[in-house]
């Protein structure tokens, strides 16, 4: 793992714990490490908060379309 992804991890758990948020579902950034994170490459931060966001964008359709097609 890169030290960009290692940064945002600890960000996150720090966040969580101080937030008292666990790890599972409902913690928000909980998409973004067990979904997102292994498809971006980045070699800094701001580089990697944009393609967070790109991502999280295809995720978030993905996730409607699979919906819509669900409900059919």
């Amino acid at each position: 793992m890169d030290l960009i992804k290692k940064k945002r991890l600890k960000f996150i758990n720090d966040e969580s714990l101080k937030k008292g948020w666990s790890f599972g579902d409902n913690n928000p950034f909980f998409v973004e490490v067990m979904e997102l994170m292994d498809k971006i490459e980045a070699k800094t931060m701001k580089e990697y908060m944009k393609k967070l966001k790109l991502e999280r964008k295809k995720y978030e359709e993905n996730v409607m379309r699979n919906n819509v097609v669900a409900s059919l």
